[in-house]
């Protein structure tokens, strides 16, 4: 028993050495990249305040998605031996549900996908919701492995992403699965906020479907980049957005105005952040004189 806690461990332990050996390299492979990418039409040269700021935000994004997996995964694993509706499962979930302010719940599921405990207790409510039909559900019943959700309406009705991780027992067998309930926004608030205080920098991080998660403005947040009529009269924006969703880094430039007054053009420039295959495009934009 001991021994395989102590395997277990020094696997995060040496998962954690490599990823920040991945991070470093990720680092040096994105400077290269968004300084080599050819901007599109009209936009300038990528300078090296925008791609150091870039490079951060890629790293610590990144970053803050593999604390709320990691947390994730220890919590799993001590669920291994508990009643996953009993008061040690409420314990566990409560305690990760408090590791984090971006957190909203924590749950556990059963292996049929119904949700049999939650915490904080505010949520409870939802305890008994069968959630097989969600596309991240339906990933780890088929494949037992963690997953990353974009973001969709959950059982709590709110907007957010899911976190998911398997539930094992030592005689390996799937019971079920916990999940992390969080809001992108604040969670990438955490980090673009201090990243790009005091620079000429806006910070918008957005799914490949085009839904803003972040926005420096937060009046865009949540909004469906190719569906808002907020963006229908500005093509070229709209061309960005396309190539933004489509490529994982670049450069380009188009013009808008978000009040409604003389469109300003802007420059911006995004690589890619992510967890389990799903990515967020992060990108960083300033205005252009």
């Amino acid at each position: 028993m001991l021994s395989g806690i102590l395997s277990f461990f020094q696997g995060i332990l040496m998962s954690s050495y490599v990823y920040v050996c991945i991070i470093a390299a990720l680092a040096i492979l994105v400077a290269g990249c968004v300084a080599d990418q050819p901007a599109a039409t009209n936009a300038a040269a990528v300078d090296g305040d925008a791609a150091a700021l870039l490079i951060r935000l890629q790293s610590d994004i990144t970053a803050a998605l593999e604390d709320l997996d990691d947390r994730l995964a220890y919590a799993a694993y001590d669920l291994r031996e508990t009643d996953l509706s009993g008061d040690d499962a409420h314990a566990i979930l409560a305690n990760l549900s408090a590791t984090d302010p971006s957190i909203v719940d924590c749950t556990v599921s059963d292996a049929d996908a119904t949700i049999i405990t939650v915490e904080p207790a505010a949520y409870r409510g939802v305890e008994d919701t069968e959630i097989q039909n969600q596309s991240h559900v339906r990933h780890i019943l088929a494949t037992k492995r963690p997953m990353m959700s974009e973001m969709i309406t959950v059982a709590e009705d709110i907007p957010a992403t899911v976190i998911i991780a398997p539930i094992f027992t030592n005689e390996s067998r799937f019971t079920g699965f916990a999940s992390i309930v969080f809001r992108p926004e604040d969670l990438i608030a955490g980090v673009a906020g201090p990243a790009a205080n005091g620079t000429p920098y806006q910070v918008m991080v957005i799914q490949t479907d085009g839904r803003v998660l972040y926005d420096t403005d937060p009046t865009q947040i949540g909004k469906m980049t190719f569906e808002d009529p907020l963006y229908a009269d500005y093509p070229d924006l709209l061309d960005v957005a396309r190539r933004v969703a489509g490529e994982r880094y670049g450069t380009a430039a188009y013009g808008f105005a978000a009040d409604g007054g003389q469109a300003v053009q802007k420059e911006i420039t995004w690589t890619t952040a992510g967890l389990h295959g799903v990515e967020w495009r992060v990108a960083v934009i300033r205005a252009v004189e």
